[in-house]
């Protein structure tokens, strides 16, 4: 920042310069910044003395835009628009209608974003912003005000209104060959999730009771969502937890293979951080997704 207040010694210069690029002349810039053409002309004339740089080709009745011209109003468009954006959100901060939502990447994608026209309908006015990581979040640092986690209580620095109960099996899609085979004899599609409580085809197995998995993946992703999209393409069989893949078994995308099944200890939370106070559009928001957990509960 320092290197560039030091080549251009007036931002009043650029500021000029962008709005007679936009308005495509001198006469209109001035009308638009309350000064006079000629300070307009003696603005641009200082711009292109320092870059040493004609920016305008001047016309009798309009100017154009030089191809370094363009350059730098395509720039300076941008620029201005960040910074007219983070003035507007300086001057008037978010309404308690605004609710901020975290969730993991697969809760996201494959619980929630379908369900939220249901919400947005009965709840027009409430504005919705929603984060999806699979890092985590840190409740004292995030400002989130409803987070869906996969976990089990307690949880620091939040409460615990809800939570979706899990069941994991296996799915593919059905025209995956080689359905009738036990699950060491078909491709496995393994997810390489951080989260500890999230299940490796190992550690299922042993769960299930079943004998050690000892065939490695075919296929390994970093993201749940694409191990799930990966075997609805038939590339193999992955680990499906019934909340986030029951629409695609019941649309007949996903099958599920066998009975065997692991109910873990964990489930999907719905937490609110203990150091916010819930406006009126979080609280809509609160309601309503407990209503949807408990509705979904077998």
């Amino acid at each position: 920042m320092a290197g560039f207040r030091r080549s251009v010694s007036s931002l009043s210069a650029l500021a000029t310069f962008e709005a007679a690029a936009r308005l495509t002349g001198f006469t209109r810039a001035a009308e638009e910044l309350g000064v006079t053409q000629a300070a307009v002309s003696r603005q641009i004339k200082l711009l292109e003395t320092e870059l040493n740089t004609v920016l305008f080709v001047r016309g009798h009745r309009k100017v154009d835009l030089t191809p370094a011209g363009i350059v730098l109003a395509r720039a300076l468009t941008g620029a201005f628009d960040q910074v007219a954006e983070a003035i507007d959100s300086v001057k008037r901060p978010t309404t308690s209608n605004t609710v901020t939502v975290g969730a993991t990447l697969g809760f996201m994608h494959f619980w929630l974003l379908p369900r939220l026209p249901g919400f947005r309908a009965a709840h027009p006015d409430v504005q919705l912003r929603l984060v999806s990581q699979d890092s985590g979040f840190d409740l004292r640092r995030d400002a989130v005000d409803l987070l869906i986690h996969y976990g089990k209580p307690p949880f620091d620095g939040a409460r615990c209104v809800a939570t979706l109960a899990e069941q994991v099996f296996p799915v593919a899609a059905p025209g995956l060959s080689g359905l009738d085979k036990p699950l060491d004899r078909v491709p496995l599609i393994g997810c390489e999730w951080v989260e500890p409580s999230w299940l490796s085809w190992r550690r299922w197995a042993q769960m299930a009771g079943l004998p050690p998995m000892q065939k490695a993946n075919a296929l390994r992703f970093s993201q749940y969502t694409d191990a799930i999209y990966a075997a609805m393409e038939g590339e193999g069989v992955a680990l499906g937890w019934q909340t986030l893949v029951d629409r695609h078994v019941r649309d007949g995308r996903l099958v599920r293979l066998g009975t065997s099944s692991v109910s873990p200890e964990e489930g999907h939370c719905l937490l609110l951080p203990t150091t916010r106070v819930q406006g009126r559009g979080a609280r809509r928001l609160t309601e309503w997704l407990i209503a949807a957990f408990e509705a979904q509960q077998p």
